[in-house]
């Protein structure tokens, strides 16, 4: 029976090699698509900083021209016709910066998509690679321990203890309760020829599970507390930045892709992948 299943990444045909250029890859791949992604929320971060600068102006233009306009009892003088022309200037001005502003946020918003999109696969390798490298030393130390005096001496104890739990889960009035077994004399193993092949495989089961169990508690109980070996630089995922998505903004595939076609509806340009891979 195989009480531990080995991670799919374990037992499938990649290396450690080919993952590490595979994340490497993928890495490039994610972090180019980040940066172009930090470039648009830049440039969006300041137009929307001039159009609240241009904002401010025309505001006070407004007021400044007007109160020029009734103290002068109604003269079009000079002062206020270059205010009232400055204010159309900066009004002109303002509808451009928020047109710009209109047509770059899709593309920000389906960069993010992207960027969103590229480091998934980014993080599952690097999910595969750390399975099968933490895997690989735990064999090596099992491989090392099992050769040790030590092993041996626990070796030669765990007949005993595996033999008093094998003999107790017959005797357990709960699991046997739920076979319809009465073991109220506590017979032992005795009753296993009484037994149907489905009770007595479910009960062997039992045993196994509960060996291995006892011995896995008695090795946690003296196992030293191991400080936190550093994170090797290949395994190391970039941090977030508050520009990028995460999976609680797209919580469904198919609103994912149905977000990503309207964004591509609303752009006045859309890059191909080629170029995004260029960029």
């Amino acid at each position: 029976m195989q009480h531990v299943k080995a991670p799919e990444a374990v037992t499938s045909d990649e290396t450690e090699s080919k993952l590490e250029t595979q994340i490497e890859q993928f890495r490039a791949k994610y972090l180019s698509r980040r940066s172009m992604l930090e470039n648009v929320v830049g440039r969006l971060a300041k137009l929307r900083k001039t159009l609240s600068a241009l904002q401010h102006q025309i505001d006070n233009t407004q007021d400044a021209w007007k109160k020029d306009f009734v103290q002068g009892l109604g003269e079009q003088s000079k002062g206020v016709r270059d205010q009232l022309k400055q204010k159309g200037q900066w009004k002109i001005e303002a509808e451009h910066t928020q047109e710009m502003i209109d047509l770059l946020e899709p593309q920000r918003e389906w960069l993010q998509m992207q960027t969103y999109m590229a480091r998934n696969p980014l993080e599952a390798s690097i999910e595969r690679l750390a399975r099968i490298s933490s895997r690989k030393r735990l064999m090596k130390c099992l491989k090392d321990m099992s050769n040790s005096e030590e092993m041996a001496a626990l070796s030669a104890e765990l007949p005993r203890l595996f033999n008093d739990i094998h003999e107790g889960t017959y005797n357990d009035h709960y699991h046997m309760a739920g076979l319809g077994i009465d073991v109220s004399s506590q017979p032992g193993s005795s009753i296993d020829s009484l037994m149907d092949k489905d009770s007595r495989r479910w009960t062997r089961k039992e045993i196994e599970r509960r060996q291995y169990a006892a011995l896995g508690k008695l090795l946690m109980d003296v196992m030293p507390q191991a400080k936190p070996a550093p994170t090797p630089e290949v395994l190391q995922i970039p941090a977030l930045l508050a520009c990028e998505a995460d999976v609680r903004d797209y919580p469904s595939q198919i609103g994912f892709k149905r977000r990503l076609q309207e964004l591509e509806a609303q752009m006045e340009y859309v890059p191909s992948q080629e170029d995004l891979d260029r960029a």
